[in-house]
């Protein structure tokens, strides 16, 4: 039988934690530009209060400005982004720590020109005053955007490494649920084909009808492995369906009562997940007893959730903890199939004492 296993793909880049080389977009050149011409509107306006200049004038002349150290910056992005994306951190500092100040003196050059061959007053008393203070200021500029950047990018390797690692948990636990939905395959087909065994010695006629019955059960198994919820009701005449195969074995011995809200027939359920806790009752709870005994099935809502229980009046469980020594597939299976799909919230509760019959219960969120 096949098993439904997602298979996810990704990108050895994106295992390591390394993007692939940055794109020039058109939304990142939309968004580089937003920020120069804000940059430049915002140094217009000291100039305009400081020095009485016009606002359409000072805002021209930082905006050439903004124009050149963007000019300036374009090789330095080129350099440490494109051509050194891969790079460990240290030989990018290392780079800005040679190139940053290139790039200061190369601004302070320009304002130095434009007071020389223009005289704009707008560099003309910062340069005589404070010069070193301009040289600070374009170190400063430099320094900002590259480290806005490179926040950036730090932030999208971490959210690439936590979608990467949040696909693996969900590949592991999808590959978990298939091989514990495999392993109750053959656990369920080994056991009907025991019970059918037992009825051919004693009516070969019993015993076709028998099989014609497995077939269809494991029609079902197969249609239930390729889904991951199917509706209760198809779960519910999953159960009979075994329920009157096992019937057929030990006749008057065994009897079954269903109390289960009809409002619930809709709502979804991992396959396979009732049946093993029947078939558990009736192996190792009623089919020990000579005189046999009842397997109830209750399924009814509580509060925001839908409250599940199968008990028996079998020969119960003497451990106080069955879970831990159960043998087989059985409770366990189950109990890990629902702690992975619903969280520890969901996981089987059994009340059992020996001689005393035995209640499986759990709870599956309702929405």
């Amino acid at each position: 039988m096949d098993n439904k296993i997602t298979e996810i793909t990704i990108p050895s880049d994106h295992i390591s934690g390394e993007s692939s080389r940055p794109q020039i977009t058109k939304r990142g050149v939309a968004i580089v530009i937003v920020i120069w011409c804000g940059y430049s509107l915002y140094t217009a306006i000291p100039p305009v209060f400081s020095f009485r200049i016009p606002l359409l004038t000072a805002l021209f002349w930082q905006t050439l400005q903004s124009a050149w150290k963007f000019i300036l910056s374009v090789p330095i992005w080129f350099i440490v982004i494109r051509w050194m994306h891969k790079k460990q951190w240290y030989w990018k500092g290392l780079v800005h720590f040679f190139l940053g100040p290139l790039y200061t003196v190369f601004c302070f050059t320009y304002q130095y020109y434009m007071v020389k061959w223009f005289g704009i007053r707008i560099y003309a008393e910062p340069l005589k005053l404070n010069p070193g203070w301009l040289l600070f200021f374009n170190l400063y500029i430099y320094t900002l955007q590259f480290t806005i950047y490179h926040s950036y990018e730090i932030y999208r390797q971490l959210r690439i490494k936590e979608k990467v690692t949040q696909e693996l948990l969900t590949l592991h636990k999808e590959q978990e649920l298939a091989i514990l939905k495999s392993q109750i395959n053959p656990h369920f087909l080994f056991n009907t084909l025991h019970s059918i065994s037992a009825m051919a010695s004693t009516d070969v006629e019993e015993t076709r009808t028998m099989i014609a019955q497995l077939a269809d059960l494991l029609r079902h198994v197969v249609e239930g492995i390729k889904n991951d919820l199917v509706p209760l009701q198809k779960e519910l005449q999953f159960v009979k369906d075994y329920i009157d195969l096992e019937s057929k074995r030990m006749g008057n011995r065994l009897t079954t009562e269903f109390q289960v809200d009809r409002s619930l027939a809709t709502f979804p359920i991992p396959p396979m997940i009732l049946q093993p806790l029947v078939e558990n009752a009736i192996k190792h709870g009623i089919a020990p007893l000579e005189g046999g005994g009842k397997v109830t099935v209750q399924i009814q809502k509580k509060n925001n959730a839908v409250l599940f229980q199968v008990s028996d009046s079998g020969i119960g469980f003497s451990s106080s903890d069955p879970l831990s020594t159960v043998n087989g597939i059985g409770l366990k299976n189950i109990d890990a199939r629902l702690r992975k799909i619903y969280s520890d919230s969901a996981r089987l509760k059994i009340n059992s004492n020996k001689n005393s019959g035995c209640e499986v219960t759990f709870l599956l969120p309702l929405k």
